[in-house]
């Protein structure tokens, strides 16, 4: 009986049963709006997420931009710093390039993967997918194949700043290309210290 009764408290202090959570290295190229946050709450979590994001007001952007920041939503990832959005104001989807950053390449037939490129991918799958950021802009827009150039903002001063949380986990390198080179300085700052401190690929890519 006592062992009854210490079974039931420690499930009810803990919050049930173990259930098994999503392992962002199980995220393939397919991954599209079909992918949710359910990992605290499901529909209510995103729900508190999107206003969270809706809210924000300290979005780090270029010197001189080429348009005001953009609220959309993550439909789609294509690799590790390229992803689909869908705008909130309802015009159309646009394809965006992570501006100031490069993440290793996932495989295109017939060449393999590059070292760390799955995981930068799962990586930002698990982070945005289905999720609503603000994409901020420098002084150029669009790239030689036409996507947008853009920061993605997902929360509050640089913890927010999703182009440095990459290279600071390990999972990009600063890619400079003129004209947007407003955080070059600090992108590199980042970039350095993970390699410092031996972050992703950094460890695990010869």
């Amino acid at each position: 009986m006592i062992f009854f009764f210490f079974a039931f408290t420690a499930c009810d202090w803990f919050g049930g049963a173990p259930t098994d959570s999503a392992d962002p290295a199980d995220t393939g190229a397919g991954d599209s709006a079909d992918t949710e946050d359910t990992t605290s709450g499901g529909d209510t979590a995103l729900a508190a997420d999107d206003a969270r994001v809706r809210a924000l007001t300290d979005l780090p952007e270029g010197d001189a931009t080429c348009r005001e920041p953009l609220l959309a939503r993550v439909v789609h990832i294509t690799d590790g710093d390229t992803v689909y959005v869908q705008p909130d104001d309802g015009s159309a989807e646009l394809k965006v390039r992570f501006i100031g950053i490069d993440t290793p390449e996932i495989a295109h037939d017939p060449d393999p993967a590059d070292c760390y490129g799955d995981e930068a991918m799962a990586y930002t799958s698990a982070e945005l997918s289905g999720h609503l950021v603000w994409l901020t802009f420098d002084k150029g827009c669009t790239d030689y194949y036409g996507r947008s150039l853009a920061y993605i903002i997902r929360g509050e001063g640089d913890a927010g700043f999703f182009n440095r949380e990459l290279l600071q986990l390990g999972y990009a390198w600063t890619l400079t290309v003129d004209p947007n080179t407003t955080y070059a300085d600090t992108f590199a700052a980042d970039e350095a210290a993970a390699k410092r401190d031996g972050a992703g690929m950094w460890e695990h890519c010869p």
